[in-house]
């Protein structure tokens, strides 16, 4: 098997032509460069063209906007550029201003309707009662609880038995007991500090529910419903705000995917004066191929050597 021979390319052009230089230079196929800074640490007056990369944070910003909102935006670079860097990043943070707008609109209403499915269950469990919640909240001798407790905690509950307090289970599932326990208003620092050691979580009960628990039970039901009214809404919102944004993150994407090439191009780039140069390797056979690339590119001058180990 024969050993490739290779060719050092100097290729060296005037600054001003350093953009359309660029253009051709990030599709180039086979060669080889060198890092300017390996360069220019080497030889005085020498300068870099490395400087910070815009592309990156706002690249970053749509990783982002793709990850946290299932947004499918293709990655096809787009080299006709429509908008500015400003733009884009105007555009990008009023998007995701919108998009955690609706999300948390939602995210806050799934919350109230745990809480209300949660306290649903409680009142459920004592809905055969024939007296107003308000009234038996107001007791005031006697402090209520009503919440969760963990099912390992229960049978820790014989470690006090002998504190002044009440406990009632209605059901349990797999983790928790669902459960109220009443002390005195005289023991009601003690007893609460007895549960909260046993991460008893407390579910409270709204305060737009009033009457006997089965008045109560409809009202967390309609509310319940109400509230999914609205998450459905505003789920819908976000899919439509979601289509609508896509086309232009998509082309703003695309910009940056370019743009992002050329920037990171220019880590090669060595300057002297008012001419730039970019060296590096390239295999004899594509010698040809390179010149043609850059041949429209005027003033150009490629400098062809063997290369030397």
């Amino acid at each position: 098997m024969s050993i490739a021979k290779v060719k050092f390319i100097d290729l060296t052009a005037n600054i001003s032509k350093l953009d359309d230089f660029l253009v051709k230079f990030i599709d180039l196929k086979g060669f080889h460069p060198i890092l300017a800074s390996e360069i220019v640490e080497k030889v005085h007056g020498l300068t870099s063209f490395v400087s910070d990369n815009p592309c990156q944070p706002l690249l970053a910003e749509v990783e982002d906007l793709e990850a946290k909102y299932g947004l499918k935006l293709l990655n096809l670079e787009q080299r006709d550029q429509i908008y500015t860097f400003n733009e884009m990043y105007d555009y990008m943070h009023k998007t995701k201003e919108d998009f955690e707008t609706e999300s948390n609109r939602i995210k806050q209403l799934n919350e109230h309707v745990q809480k209300y499915t949660d306290a649903l269950i409680q009142v459920q469990n004592i809905q055969n009662l024939d007296i107003a919640l308000d009234d038996l909240f107001a007791c005031e001798y006697i402090n209520i609880r009503f919440g969760r407790l963990p099912n390992d905690s229960v049978d820790k509950l014989r470690f006090f038995q002998n504190k002044p307090f009440v406990f009632k289970s209605f059901n349990h599932d797999h983790n928790n007991s669902w459960c109220m326990y009443f002390t005195t208003a005289e023991y009601k620092r003690e007893v609460d500090n007895i549960f909260s050691s046993l991460f008893f979580e407390r579910i409270f009960i709204p305060d737009f529910v009033h009457g006997t628990p089965k008045d109560a039970v409809q009202a967390l039901q309609d509310e319940i419903a109400n509230t999914q009214m609205m998450i459905d809404q505003y789920k819908t919102d976000l899919v439509e705000l979601t289509k609508s944004s896509c086309t232009q993150l998509i082309a703003m994407k695309g910009e940056l995917l370019y743009l992002n090439r050329i920037y990171e191009a220019k880590k090669y780039v060595v300057g002297l004066g008012n001419k730039f140069s970019i060296s590096g390797f390239v295999e004899e056979h594509n010698v040809d191929c390179l010149k043609t690339t850059f041949e429209d590119i005027e003033d150009i001058e490629i400098e062809v050597n063997d290369a030397y180990s």
